[in-house]
């Protein structure tokens, strides 16, 4: 203890974890260290992050918004873990955790910075995690909390939770030491009367404690420092105070938890803290707490494995874990497997969905496209993705392509991964500059909902364009701070094309008609149909049979809310629907692939536009032997290279 520096002499220390100094200074000699949020979203999980401050100073958090739709979201209240001591919920390894949970999970998670031993020792810590709770409780619709000042003051209140959180699906959780602040949070709930506003608790090898060994801890090296680390950072409080052992003969039982559903206990094989926890869950399964209880064990990891090293098959198990726990629902409302599952919460589970990629302003390191994203097209309800290729000067002017794409009107992203790579590729390939439009999906929105927003963005589109300016002065879309400069710096008019990709394709096909119904005829030069998907009640040709058939037609059902088969906007050659030859363009190029069951209804619309009084060019290209979408799934094959340099060409017809 003679050890000296430029504080003077060592008061105590907590080795390995810090060290104090008579000065005062806490040395800490582990822990992460401190990042910054990313409100543009994180490059890696595209989740959008922020900091902000609570009641007092003294209490602030991060919070963790991923990629949302309108409907609302779980909420994670969550108390990091490092023994009441170290870390931060500002510091690296706590925050690329909850950013990959909060997007595994679709979870708004709220973590809390409460302060920290020795500086402020215990209870100092639940107190921040109790006010952190009637904080967050504060955003909530229901009454419970009018005589709490937060309720009185909307300033204080954060708008993330306002406009996204579903207070019905409220968690709450910690690893570690935050394990143990969520139970005593649970427990003060549960004696305060909020036990039904807490759903779900999760305790991830929570640190509990007792005088008395359990199980293997006997003869660990290690159970001699759980046992300081209580010491130290209560300010020497007993090892089996009710706190940090809630199996304590004089611990208050279990059965007042403060939690309505759910308790998920998870432990890790290797882990000194795994007795504990299982004792834990079997005293909570007889106490009569009227609730389920799992207990989940991960063999052969130690402590905090899957914070600190999440890329391991094992924690991605455990997020995964975690992530479904989050999404716990009583019951199933609907279901178009394998696409997605409706709860009756509202919550849509979508399990198809490629990652959000963020946009690279700077140009993509393969194809050297630049991209952006921009918002309220119209209304805030639609958005796009830009690409743009390098242009040769700052007036070249580049053909356009307005793309919607596919996902079954249900499912993906303009945003995703799978169509960022695609058309990064095609906007290479064709000099092209595209937009991707953002619409809304099913069963949030259902349909006719695409299909209005996508003739609000091709009416955005056109509201660049000098020669549409009259046809659309009336318009309300025509703003001139709501327009675009890539758009009008480098965008042809002259050569504007719609176009998609299965749904995508039926959603162009529904613009060009509309647009063939008024002024705008003559504004779109062509339309690309890739492997579009249109349907009937009629099977033709090699649908019959086909064991996807069914599923076709239930993806229409399902996200049109029960139009028929023979609704027009699904079916083009139906009784009641409109003469092709109505179709607003000049060129058209149907794109079909040999395998896929949308095939047919390809090569039939081609042949129906053929025969029309249409008067424009119609070209069929078929890609033999493969499936639906090959050519986004998959863009490095030599059929996906020939079908991209097809529609590239198509994009550059003079």
């Amino acid at each position: 203890m003679a050890t000296t520096d430029e504080d003077g002499e060592i008061a105590s220390e907590l080795l390995p974890l810090l060290r104090v100094y008579k000065s005062g200074r806490v040395e800490r000699l582990f822990g992460s260290a401190i990042v910054p949020p990313f409100p543009q979203g994180d490059p890696q999980t595209g989740v959008s992050s922020k900091d902000i401050t609570l009641k007092s100073p003294s209490i602030s958090a991060r919070l963790y918004l991923p990629t949302t739709t309108t409907h609302k979201l779980p909420l994670l209240l969550y108390f990091r873990g490092s023994a009441f001591c170290i870390e931060s919920a500002f510091s690296f390894i706590p925050h690329r955790y909850l950013s990959l949970l909060s997007a595994r999970a679709s979870a708004l998670v709220v973590s809390i910075e409460h302060r920290i031993a020795p500086e402020h020792p215990l209870p100092v810590a639940y107190h921040d995690s109790w006010e952190a709770l009637l904080w967050l409780l504060s955003h909530s619709p229901q009454e419970i909390l009018t005589n709490s000042s937060n309720a009185d003051h909307p300033q204080q209140l954060d708008r993330w939770v306002l406009d996204h959180a579903d207070f019905d699906r409220f968690f709450i959780g910690g690893d570690s030491a935050g394990g143990n602040i969520a139970h005593n949070v649970a427990m003060r709930a549960g004696s305060s009367g909020l036990t039904s506003r807490i759903r779900g608790v999760f305790l991830s090898q929570p640190y509990f404690w007792g005088s008395t060994r359990i199980g293997f801890e006997a003869g660990r090296p290690n159970a001699d420092l759980m046992s300081r680390i209580w010491v130290f950072v209560s300010g020497g409080a007993r090892l089996d105070d009710p706190m940090i052992n809630p199996l304590a003969v004089n611990a208050p039982s279990l059965a007042s938890l403060g939690c309505s559903k759910f308790v998920l206990m998870c432990v890790a094989g290797e882990d000194i803290l795994k007795e504990r926890g299982k004792a834990y869950y079997e005293e909570l399964k007889k106490s009569g707490w009227d609730g389920d209880v799992e207990l989940f064990e991960v063999e052969g990891e130690g402590h905090g494995f899957h914070a600190h090293n999440i890329e391991s098959e094992k924690s991605k198990l455990m997020i995964g874990r975690l992530a479904s726990f989050l999404n716990h629902d009583d019951e199933v409302a609907s279901e178009l497997l394998p696409l997605l599952r409706v709860y009756k919460s509202g919550r849509v589970e979508r399990f198809l969905d490629s990652p959000i990629v963020p946009p690279s302003p700077q140009g993509d390191p393969n194809t050297g496209i630049s991209s952006k994203d921009i918002t309220n097209i119209k209304s805030p309800s639609i958005s796009a993705r830009l690409y743009l290729p390098t242009p040769t000067g700052t007036t070249q002017k580049l053909p356009i392509l307005l793309y919607f794409r596919g996902g079954g009107f249900c499912i993906e992203s303009a945003f995703s991964s799978f169509h960022h790579r695609y058309l990064s590729l095609l906007s290479a390939r064709s000099s092209a500059l595209i937009v991707s439009v953002e619409y809304r999906l099913a069963p949030e929105h259902p349909l006719p909902a695409a299909y209005r927003d996508a003739w609000d963005s091709f009416h955005w589109l056109l509201s660049h364009s000098n020669s549409s300016q009259e046809i659309l002065t009336n318009s309300s879309i025509v703003d001139r701070q709501q327009q675009e400069q890539w758009i009008l710096n480098h965008g042809d008019f002259d050569r504007l094309f719609i176009g998609g990709d299965s749904a995508g394709a039926n959603l162009a096909h529904n613009v060009a008609m509309q647009a063939g119904s008024t002024e705008l005829k003559s504004r779109i030069r062509g339309v690309l149909l890739s492997q579009p998907y249109f349907w009937g009640s009629a099977r033709m040709g090699f649908e019959e049979g086909r064991p996807d058939s069914d599923f076709i037609s239930r993806l229409w059902l399902f996200t049109s809310g029960g139009a028929g088969l023979d609704d027009p906007m699904i079916n083009p050659f139906a009784e009641e629907a409109p003469s092709l030859a109505g179709l607003g363009c000049s060129k058209v190029l149907v794109c079909v692939a040999g395998e896929d069951i949308l095939k047919e209804r390809g090569k039939a619309y081609y042949e129906e536009l053929k025969k029309s009084e249409w008067d424009g060019e119609v070209e069929l290209f078929e890609v033999e032997g493969e499936g639906h979408a090959f050519q986004a799934l998959d863009t490095e094959s030599e059929n996906s290279k020939l079908m991209i340099g097809r529609l590239s060409s198509f994009l550059n017809q003079s």
